[in-house]
């Protein structure tokens, strides 16, 4: 099967789609769409991961049909060289090995959605933290580049892309998100605040269900009653700690909360299911 009659092929399968940009007709991926990270990958590229410069290459994703829906199962990592001068804020793909990559994925038929890494390096862990909630988005660059279509004979392909990145030296926690791809949004900002309401309204209902348990109220109550004295007491050394938990909320929002769509939060290297609706 020709590069062209496998697009086809899928295209027949509903697997991918006509879409439009800027009057450019180009093939894009059906939605609904479930994008499955292998437990093999997710360790690879939480192994792989740099936590000083930009590393980058494709996600081996092999596409079915299954009840309507599309999924993608990324099975491998495929790294490319960094070439840009400036890997630390900055990633280009060797070229060489960007068009070996091409050809070997419409060879063994699976989709290459291009990845990249934010690097999150700093002398101190907390501050290594608040790289890891600041860089957990795409860039201005990012953004821009997310149209760039994939010439296959006489078709166009555009495919979402995908940002990785974790929290430093310590790994903790690693982040992976789908962009674009005219499927996906083009940042996550939005539906990290969607993702935060969720997981509060998860937590002050098991807090409101433990609370009705026998005399769990009073405890609440105390426990309210002495967190109270001790900001009054000590406001000059709590405010400080209150806002920088609040900053810090992001990072305990993760895929417990009902399944992760368009991005996960991972705590350790497991299989995940990204949702794209």
């Amino acid at each position: 099967m020709t590069n062209p009659e496998w697009l086809n092929y899928l295209n027949d399968q509903k697997i991918l789609t006509q879409g439009d940009i800027e009057g450019e007709q180009v093939l894009h991926l059906q939605t609904p769409c479930e994008i499955n990270l292998t437990e093999s990958a997710s360790k690879t590229l939480r192994d792989n991961y740099d936590p000083g410069c930009e590393k980058g290459g494709f996600l081996a994703a092999y596409p079915i049909k299954k009840n309507d829906k599309t999924v993608l199962i990324i099975k491998e990592i495929i790294n490319l060289t960094n070439v840009s001068d400036d890997p630390k804020h900055s990633y280009l793909p060797d070229s060489a090995e960007l068009g070996n990559g091409l050809r070997r994925a419409f060879k063994e038929h699976f989709l290459p959605i291009r990845f990249h890494t934010h690097p999150t390096e700093d002398e101190t862990p907390i501050m290594e933290i608040f790289n890891y909630l600041y860089q957990a988005d795409t860039s201005e660059q990012d953004r821009l580049v997310s149209n760039t279509l994939t010439l296959v004979v006489n078709k166009q392909l555009l495919l979402p892309r995908c940002l990785m990145l974790s929290t430093g030296k310590s790994n903790q926690r690693m982040f992976i998100g789908f962009y674009n791809g005219l499927i996906a949004p083009i940042e996550f900002e939005m539906h990290k605040k969607d993702n935060i309401k969720k997981a509060m309204d998860y937590i002050l209902n098991d807090v409101s269900e433990w609370a009705r348990k026998g005399d769990n109220k009073w405890w609440l109550t105390g426990g309210g009653v002495l967190l109270a004295l001790l900001i009054i007491r000590y406001n000059k050394y709590a405010i400080p700690l209150i806002l920088m938990l609040v900053a810090m909320l992001p990072m305990f929002i993760n895929d417990q909360h009902g399944r992760p769509k368009y991005f996960a939060q991972l705590t350790k290297a497991r299989e995940v299911t990204i949702d794209i609706p």
